[in-house]
């Protein structure tokens, strides 16, 4: 059991790092891909800042990254074990879990493994699995990172975030010279952890998760069509869809996006 305390801290936790703010109901965040989820800068550090400032009003907040040293092969489930293994530390009972694009594949693959240890369960640009043009984007990703090309990979992904072409290009030229920011400069454990999800499907167990749900989707998302969505809401037994038409993939610093969150996370049981 992790002591609780008031202040701000970072450590680690069941082998994962995490950074820990606010105060309130125990909250687990799952982040997407990105390096500062195994080797976080001042950046990731800031930028999560920035993103978390109204959920860390309300509740204690956990932002786990991912376990470094992945081992080739690593599935969806296993993440989702290294999440388990740590709410049993962060909570003495069922915590809520906040999972944003791959952090929420994640956060599903928990609610689906380990119903019991989830209260609430949040997913942010994410489904069951993929969308068709998001696996084939990570795809690119994964094979553009294992042959050295970062600006190509940071480009393949950034440009995925929307279905929009002028802003999808403009994405994956903004991609090509901020790579150390999209994918950073160490690139194991991130190929690892997109080869994961690529096989990510929960489609025939979502009737096993019991924590109410909410799921957040833009409708102009290159990752998660909304149709895909709204098959993963129709598939759970107490979920909200809340779309946001004209955005892209969403994030928890996106418009309104926190609002939604906080709603239910916080609402009367």
């Amino acid at each position: 059991m992790v002591t609780r305390r008031a202040a701000t801290i970072r450590g680690t936790v069941a082998g994962q790092p995490f950074v820990r703010r606010g105060s309130g109901a125990a909250t687990i965040l799952l982040p997407g891909v990105g390096p500062g989820r195994h080797h976080p800068s001042t950046w990731d550090r800031t930028l999560l800042r920035l993103e978390t400032a109204p959920l860390v009003r309300e509740v204690d907040l956990w932002t786990l990254g991912r376990r470094r040293g992945l081992p080739a092969g690593t599935t969806m489930s296993d993440l989702a074990d290294d999440v388990a293994r740590a709410a049993a530390e962060i909570g003495d009972g069922p915590v809520d879990v906040v999972g944003t694009s791959t952090g929420g594949s994640i956060a599903l693959q928990l609610a689906v493994d380990h119903p019991e240890l989830v209260r609430r369960l949040v997913l942010v640009s994410a489904a069951h699995r993929l969308g068709d043009g998001g696996r084939e984007a990570q795809r690119r990703t994964a094979e553009r990172l294992r042959a050295g090309d970062a600006p190509g990979a940071s480009a393949a992904m950034l440009g995925q975030t929307t279905t929009g072409v002028p802003a999808s290009n403009a994405l994956r030229r903004l991609g090509r010279v901020a790579h150390h920011v999209v994918v950073g400069d160490r690139h194991d454990d991130l190929v690892v952890t997109l080869d994961a999800e690529d096989s990510f499907d929960v489609g025939d167990r979502l009737g096993e998760v019991t924590a109410p749900t909410l799921v957040v989707a833009g409708g102009a998302d290159g990752f998660y069509p909304l149709d895909l969505v709204a098959r993963t809401v129709a598939g759970l037994l107490d979920a909200t869809l809340a779309v946001h038409p004209r955005s892209g993939h969403l994030g928890l610093g996106s418009r309104g996006v926190a609002r939604e969150v906080l709603a239910h996370l916080t609402r009367a049981s």
